[in-house]
């Protein structure tokens, strides 16, 4: 959408000087947006706008005299912009917010020129080296035993031709859905959500720096905004998003569901982002598991076995320039983890690399350290999972992080998981707790960078399972081993013919 279109589309005058809304009959948005007068929606901003009034020292909406004069004046400049221009402004406030260490006039979001480098996304000699399987052909049973039990992470196939989401969830789909609905795009400096309407979060993505009068797209972003929102199903506005996905049958075992949603700490986002925007390498909170079923677009991904001694420094060192930024980590630190240092003289694993197709779900066990990084505009949605098989761990884990949430949790696993609600009872008090469970552990993000517990760590050998492990993982572990030697092998030609060409340059 070009800036004349846009602002065409308001030239009939906006319903308000602050909101940027798309024209009802061309956009397909209603004229009065029902999420912003839903009690959840309203709640939510409050709570948002009174933290950040907090934050930076401005009066409250009671406060009469001068604060009425100040929003005035803000309104009135802001009612002479045109819809384009008050949109860009909510962009650039965004980015300022998300990172206040770049500057956006100066140009320092694309100061590293990742836009304009094609090996940035390059997917050139990548391995493919998680297997893949069918939900047509793999059962629920078979499922925990090759995977979940002993923890090794998959691609599922099949599992969501049905859903509407495959239809629906397109980026000019949510526009005309949920135009006028927020969406978290990042967190400030004392870690506040910041969000943006989808309308302007589509512009940002969709237009190119020649429509954009202020030029804040994506289009030449290093690392561009993306959303990655867990309130979407809580909202009346976005709500509706629950209808057009289904949990896949391997995960309907819900343990946290047991405390109520509620309760139960975040564990699902729909996740939407342009090219080079992603997730920088991290391991999901309170030992779950997650899965990540992609709509749209392609990703790639990079995960690390929890191998015993591999920590956060190890994986994020400083004094390398990395920023938190996916497409940084890939560029600065993950050619690193694929040295001969790493491998053999910290004897640390190689990384499973992988490229995730539209309609194939990542499976991600817990403990695996992984880095995502999309390839193109991708729409999914994730969820993070608790399943009976890796309960005793979760339960530690959230006992420690979330005491009172756990507290609940177990009354409720007592009216209706006996069998857990033993277990739970069965392990030591917090003051009992050996030193290997003392590592803090994160409940209130999609992500932690603390490494699992010493006691659930191994070695991890394609080639020598441990004995204790399921005999029928063998085959996956072998899988993943000829894929891991096939991409080596690929690397050997590659170099030889590099070397072959600089000889025949020399000649």
């Amino acid at each position: 959408m070009t800036a004349a279109a846009f602002s065409a589309a308001h030239a009939a005058g906006d319903a308000a000087p602050m909101d940027l809304v798309p024209h009802a009959k061309s956009a397909g948005v209603p004229e009065k947006k029902s999420a912003a007068d839903s009690a959840a929606d309203a709640a939510t901003a409050a709570r948002d706008k009174s933290k950040n009034d907090a934050k930076h020292g401005k009066k409250s909406k009671t406060t009469k005299d001068d604060s009425k004069g100040e929003r005035d004046d803000d309104d009135t400049r802001d009612a002479k912009l045109s819809p384009v221009e008050r949109c860009e402004k909510r962009i650039r406030a965004a980015k300022r917010a998300t990172r206040s260490e770049l500057s956006v006039s100066g140009g320092e979001w694309s100061k590293n020129g990742y836009a304009l480098n094609p090996d940035v996304l390059s997917t050139a000699n990548l391995g493919d080296d998680v297997p893949r399987i069918s939900a047509k052909e793999v059962s629920v049973r078979e499922f925990r035993e090759r995977f979940e039990n002993p923890r090794l992470p998959c691609i599922i196939t099949d599992a969501m031709d049905h859903w509407p989401a495959m239809k629906t969830w397109t980026y000019d789909g949510f526009l005309s859905r949920f135009g006028n609905q927020k969406f978290k795009v990042g967190a400030d400096d004392d870690g506040y959500a910041v969000r943006l309407k989808f309308q302007h979060i589509y512009h940002y993505v969709t237009c190119t720096n020649e429509n954009s009068p202020g030029k804040v797209t994506a289009e030449s972003d290093d690392s561009p905004l993306y959303i990655f929102d867990g309130s979407f199903g809580d909202k009346d506005g976005s709500k509706p998003l629950l209808d057009d996905y289904d949990v896949p049958a391997y995960f309907k075992e819900d343990l946290f569901g047991v405390a109520g949603e509620k309760r139960r700490p975040p564990y699902r986002w729909v996740v939407i982002g342009p090219p080079r925007s992603g997730s920088s390498v991290h391991v999901d909170p309170l030992a779950t598991s997650a899965w990540n079923a992609l709509i749209s677009g392609k990703k790639r991904w990079c995960l690390f076995p929890p191998t015993r001694g591999l920590t956060k420094p190890d994986l994020k060192p400083k004094g390398i320039g990395l920023d938190g930024e996916s497409v940084t980590w890939f560029r600065k630190m993950y050619p690193k983890t694929r040295s001969h240092e790493w491998r053999f003289e910290k004897n640390f694993p190689t990384p499973l690399d992988v490229v995730q197709n539209p309609g194939e779900i990542m499976y991600v066990p817990d403990g695996w350290w992984h880095a995502v990084l999309n390839l193109e505009h991708t729409v999914a949605v994730t969820q993070n999972v608790v399943g009976s098989g890796r309960f005793d761990k979760v339960w530690r884990m959230t006992k420690r992080g979330r005491p009172k949430m756990s507290a609940q949790w177990l009354e409720k696993l007592k009216e209706k998981r006996t069998d857990l609600a033993a277990i739970a009872l069965q392990q030591p008090r917090r003051g009992f707790e050996s030193a290997d469970e003392k590592t803090s552990s994160s409940s209130s993000s999609s992500s932690s960078e603390e490494s699992s517990d010493s006691e659930d760590l191994y070695e991890y050998k394609p080639d020598a399972v441990r004995d204790e492990r399921p005999a029928v993982c063998d085959a996956v572990l072998l899988e993943m081993a000829a894929a891991r030697e096939k991409r080596r092998a690929a690397e050997a030609r590659a170099a030889a013919r590099a070397r072959a060409r600089r000889e025949a340059e020399k000649g």
